[in-house]
């Protein structure tokens, strides 16, 4: 009796050993499926808010040298309305940062200070809303601003969903830091021949 006892505590022991450990192992797997999935969605929501950001930015540089006014006009409340959109996204992502002084009174989503991640999307938001009735000068400001929202947005987004390593080795090498006008000094003469006979041949 004894012997057949401790055979079955022991296949008991056995088995809920063996659901403990798959358990554990689906519970691992779902979290890191879980990170996984939350760092693919916030990849996805930093690359269309730097897709917005840069748009405007380039707006503010380049202005009346590349676009006309009716084409500045729409980006701008095309801007305007998608840094809006994409402020309230990266709060699902990026909860406030708790203070008992500040925002108590507010929805549970607007309480205390916003992470400084989304700080360059509200600026960018900011600029877009107030760059039509601005100064010469405050644009030129504004432009100046833009650049470091761009930038700022762009360092911290790589540093929440950026590769650490490449892939590949090559694509990690260090660049060399060409110029478009060392680039064109570089180019012989026999391609650029090369290129205006196929341009001929076209016609």
């Amino acid at each position: 009796m004894n012997v057949s006892f401790d055979i079955s505590t022991q296949v008991l022991v056995t088995m809920a050993s063996a659901v403990i450990a798959a358990a554990a192992l689906f519970l691992g797997w779902r979290q890191a499926r879980e990170r996984e999935l939350r760092k693919d969605e916030v990849l996805k929501w930093a690359n269309e808010t730097i897709r917005s950001l840069q748009t405007l930015y380039l707006v503010c540089f380049l202005g009346d040298s590349a676009f006309d006014a009716k084409s500045v006009k729409l980006m701008l409340a095309e801007a305007a309305v998608d840094t809006s959109v994409l402020i309230e996204q990266g709060r699902l992502y990026f909860r406030n940062v708790p203070h008992p002084a500040y925002g108590a009174s507010r929805h549970e989503a607007y309480r205390g200070y916003r992470p400084v991640l989304l700080d360059p999307i509200v600026v960018m938001h900011q600029i877009a809303c107030q760059w039509e009735g601005a100064a010469e000068d405050e644009r030129l400001r504004m432009t100046l601003v833009a650049e470091d929202c761009v930038k700022t947005f762009v360092s911290l987004a790589q540093k929440e969903v950026g590769r650490s390593k490449t892939a590949s080795v090559d694509a990690g090498r260090q660049g060399a830091g060409e110029k478009l006008e060392d680039l064109l000094d570089g180019i012989p003469a026999e391609r650029i021949e090369a290129l205006r006979a196929s341009a001929r041949l076209s016609l």
